[in-house]
């Protein structure tokens, strides 16, 4: 497994956060590699998980509760037992909306836990989202990266990265199915650095028309060569992936009710204010004026 940089809070969804969650601890600071994770109690949300260039896995240590998936404008409602296992893989986004309170452990992996056997592959593309599945060993092995948050074990990386590398396994284990492209197609992925390097300008520029030559550049590709990159690594396109991000934006300043939806539009880089509404309204189902009254 290589070594990459300490996984930060600024690397994850950040959702738990901004829904107030009462947060058992984390492991920010703790100098972890392969993975970032948090134990708490979060309170019913309305929201959205874009797309990470990382994987997400989160334990139910509480239930049963009701929860309500959209992935790709389809909507999934389940009642998740206690030990139920949401997987949101690399380059996928998802709206969440928990109608209840719940214990929860949520643990960020890197994407290269999920190397091939030849250690230049990736296997992520093979994964697919798990909505509440259940799992003794995802649910054992989870159990006891929490362990190391809450004080029960060691919190050192030497202690957790092999417990991140067996959970990797295990989705591989049950959850890989062959992606129907060759392998080979894509020679290289973006590394972690470019793909912060990308979020960084992207958000500093959501306002702004945000053009495909700028992303390449940042990563010293033809407009071509990266689009195929930054594909094959995130599982999305430069586009929807800004669009994940315009929306997500959209849903903060909807908070804010001195904000008109003209200038909320503005702000997040829509052309115009049909432009966002319709938008929103693919991505959440209904209307930002909607939205914002119903939160």
């Amino acid at each position: 497994m290589q070594a990459t940089s300490n996984f930060g809070v600024q690397e994850t969804h950040g959702i738990l956060d901004r829904f107030q969650a009462e947060f058992r601890g984390s492991s920010e600071g703790l100098g972890w590699s392969s993975a970032y994770a948090s134990v708490q109690r979060e309170r019913p949300f309305d929201g959205h998980f874009h797309a990470l260039s990382d994987n997400l896995m989160v334990l139910h240590r509480g239930g049963p509760v009701e929860i309500t998936y959209v992935m790709d404008g389809k909507s999934v409602a389940r009642h998740i037992p206690r030990g139920g296992v949401f997987f949101l893989p690399a380059g996928h986004s998802c709206n969440v909306v928990l109608r209840e309170a719940l214990e929860s452990t949520h643990i960020y992996l890197r994407s290269d836990l999920f190397a091939g056997r030849d250690g230049a592959s990736s296997l992520i593309g093979g994964l697919a989202p798990m909505l509440g599945d259940q799992d003794a060993v995802l649910e054992h092995l989870a159990a006891a990266i929490g362990e190391t948050i809450t004080g029960g074990l060691p919190a050192s990386s030497l202690f957790v990265d092999p417990i991140a590398q067996a959970i990797a396994n295990r989705f591989v284990a049950i959850n890989f199915h062959k992606p129907s492209v060759e392998a080979g197609k894509h020679p290289n992925l973006l590394s972690n650095r470019q793909m912060a390097r990308i979020r960084e300008f992207v958000d500093a520029n959501l306002d702004t028309d945000i053009r495909l030559d700028q992303l390449a550049e940042l990563c010293g590709r033809s407009t071509e060569y990266f689009v195929r990159l930054f594909k094959a690594t995130s599982g999305v396109s430069p586009y929807q992936y800004v669009l994940n991000l315009r929306i997500e934006r959209a849903r903060a300043l909807l908070a804010d009710e001195t904000q008109s939806l003209a200038d909320v539009a503005l702000a997040c880089g829509f052309s115009h204010q049909e432009h966002f509404t319709r938008m929103f309204r693919r991505f959440t189902g209904v209307t930002p004026g909607r939205y914002r009254r119903s939160h």
